[in-house]
């Protein structure tokens, strides 16, 4: 654990740091938000500046700065400590030595020094600046995103590597050798090289283009394979350098490409991340990565736009995307490129045109209508496209406003009838219900205070109040509400609520304390009302087993007698009714 911990939380607010993500509002001495974790109208976030942590009634999720920031940019606690300790302008300083240093830091340290070397080769040999500037990147570029170079050598990065004392099986599991029968040999040679880094800006992985080696059988990108550190399918590159960027302009673009992604930054558009030639396909495995990716971009904004290769192979990547990103409820436009372009090629013949090309993105339904109305006049033709090209899009929109929206401008643009698109939609939407909900993949958050009945529910606010009374010192009278709730519900009853919840202790005393806020003359009143509605609810639970008793005994025990449970049975009644009275008087 890293001793400057203390010294980041006493520099930064957990108010500053959250609300540098997110918008927060005051409530009382605490503060609120939608949960940036999960889909919500209402906020049920909160944050407690005197206890630096924050807790989200909605979906469970919980911490200080450290966790948020693991959680909202896709961090792991060094990454986060990373980001905050820069923000607060403290030097890191570790407590463990390099004997017992944490795998995954070694790791990154292996990472950034081939970084090094990269960069040291590119410095070296003029030839791989000369074509990047060619394809229009300047030297600012290159320097910002630490563009590198390798030899066609087999094993210089390795002996940089082993000559600094690292060794063969680590540099191995970073992916930056591969392991034959003959010995180990370096997997980039003769590549221009393109580190990429995590949301918090540590190397992670390379990418790189050939360059100097006229070889068919040679791949044109290579990527690092799988390693501790990397998901090539769960990567996007540039998103260390765009995200707050995204935050500020409101949208991210997403492209294919490194060079598309530099040269968009290059211009302006520095929202811009990349897939960094990993593109998604349609097994499962990539498209849970494609929500977690598309995930953290949400988080950022809502808006998005994807500006794919104008062929058919970006039109199907886009469309893809698109889908997954709607069914996360996104506003998703798709950027319009001439056939056989990709961003780079626009950016760097006209850059102009490039900013004109995403001003006037359509979103995604309208690019499809366009595409469908510019293939074909035929209206059979027209409405069998709709159907199968648009209405997996609008299964995937949850506003009804919305869907009418988008049949109306199919209507308009193709000449189909409304009542006739409602209809087919109709058909299709039925048919297609058991269609997979993408959503609930990143919304599928284990709940740590289950909310299964009233009377649960009833029990979380009861002792909410009670745990944090305790806990603050608010008012010295928890002695007496145990008493009387002991003596209302029995001493059995009391003391199982009390051990189920003891261990949501911290969790339901903030809950209590962010809920009430400033509104500590309202806890007695509202004390009061619970505890009658609490016993309300367990007297009607007995109720019930009341009258199966009874009847079980007339049905199965001819000696039974149900007098004194009749009687224990009409006291209840009485006892229910009695609190009803008092409550509604």
């Amino acid at each position: 654990m890293s001793s400057s911990v203390p010294k980041i939380k006493e520099r930064l607010s957990i108010v500053d740091v959250i609300s540098s993500y997110i918008q927060v509002e005051q409530s009382g001495k605490n503060f609120k938000a939608r949960c940036p974790f999960h889909n919500e109208k209402t906020p049920s976030f909160f944050i407690s500046p005197d206890r630096g942590t924050y807790y989200c009634f909605g979906c469970g999720e919980k911490g200080d700065i450290f966790s948020f920031v693991e959680k909202f940019e896709g961090a792991d606690f060094m990454g986060a400590l990373k980001l905050l300790a820069e923000r607060a302008g403290v030097k890191l300083e570790y407590e463990r030595t390099d004997k017992d240093k944490d795998k995954k830091e070694l790791y990154f340290e292996i990472l950034e020094e081939a970084t090094k070397f990269f960069e040291i080769n590119f410095d070296k040999d003029p030839k791989p600046r000369a074509y990047l500037l060619a394809r229009g990147l300047n030297d600012t570029s290159i320097k910002n995103f630490r563009i590198g170079f390798v030899k066609d050598e087999w094993r210089s990065l390795s002996d940089y590597l082993l000559n600094k004392g690292y060794k063969k099986e680590d540099i191995e599991a970073v992916g930056l050798i591969k392991q034959t029968e003959k010995g180990a040999y370096d997997r980039f040679r003769s590549r221009i090289m393109f580190p990429i880094s995590d949301s918090s800006g540590r190397v992670i992985a390379f990418s790189g283009r050939i360059f100097g080696k006229d070889d068919a059988a040679e791949a044109k990108y290579l990527n690092s394979p799988d390693t501790p550190l990397f998901y090539k399918s769960n990567v996007l590159f540039g998103i260390d350098k765009a995200k707050s960027s995204i935050r500020t302009r409101g949208y991210s673009i997403v492209v294919e490409g490194q060079m598309d992604l530099i040269m968009s930054h290059q211009i302006g558009f520095t929202n811009t991340v990349a897939v960094s030639g990993t593109a998604f396909t349609d097994n499962v495995v990539d498209n849970e990565s494609k929500i977690n990716n598309l995930g953290l971009i949400r988080r950022l904004s809502s808006n998005i736009i994807f500006a794919y290769d104008g062929d058919s192979a970006g039109i199907r990547a886009a469309s893809r995307s698109s889908m997954i990103a709607l069914s996360l409820d996104m506003q998703v436009k798709v950027a319009s490129l001439p056939e056989g372009k990709d961003p780079a090629d626009i950016i760097m013949e006209n850059g102009d045109l490039w900013k004109e090309i995403i001003k006037k993105a359509p979103d995604v339904v309208s690019f499809h209508v366009d595409r469908i109305c510019k293939n074909t006049n035929d209206i059979r033709q027209r409405g069998k496209q709709v159907r199968d090209i648009i209405f997996p899009f609008l299964m995937m929109i949850k506003s009804s406003i919305d869907k009418s929206s988008y049949i109306s401008l199919i209507h308009s643009k193709t000449g189909i009838p409304s009542d006739a698109i409602i209809e087919d939609f109709s058909v299709y939407e039925k048919s297609h219900q058991s269609s997979q909900n993408i959503e609930s993949k990143i919304n599928d958050v284990p709940k740590k205070i289950d909310v299964t009945s009233r009377r649960d529910n009833l029990e979380k606010r009861l002792f909410g109040i009670i745990f944090w009374q305790e806990k603050d010192n608010v008012e010295n009278n928890t002695k007496d509400i145990y008493k009387v709730l002991e003596d209302r519900i029995g001493e059995d009853i009391f003391r199982k609520i009390c051990e189920s919840h003891e261990p949501w202790k911290d969790i339901l005393a903030t809950e209590a304390e962010m809920w009430y806020g400033n509104r500590i003359k309202d806890v007695p009143r509202d004390l009061e009302e619970i505890m009658f509605s609490l016993e309300e609810e367990i007297l009607n639970e007995r109720l019930i087993l009341l009258l199966d008793k009874i009847n079980q005994g007339r049905d199965e025990n001819d000696n039974f007698d149900p007098g004194p449970t009749l009687n224990d049975y009409q006291k209840t009644v009485e006892r229910i009714e009695e609190i009803k009275g008092y409550r509604f008087k």
